[in-house]
């Protein structure tokens, strides 16, 4: 049985991808979800896994979207 139900990314990683996309900053989106930096990293990690693609360029000190990530957005 062929279910699309089933191969939808995690809800809950979605939802931190949209806070950290909002927030430019995985601390406040971290903050506004009530989550440590590191769980919410993990979402981040794991929806990028899921999907196959990159959705945030991570420097030092800045968090940009690529443009999969701009694409998950829309």
């Amino acid at each position: 049985m062929n279910n699309p139900l089933l191969s939808l990314p995690p809800l809950d990683a979605i939802r931190g991808f949209v806070a950290v996309a909002r927030r430019m900053s995985i601390t406040q989106a971290a903050n506004d979800l009530c989550l440590t930096q590191s769980a919410v990293s993990r979402q981040i990690q794991a929806l990028e896994e899921h999907l196959g693609a990159p959705l945030l360029i991570r420097k030092r000190r800045a968090i940009g979207v690529t443009e999969a990530g701009e694409g998950l957005l829309h």
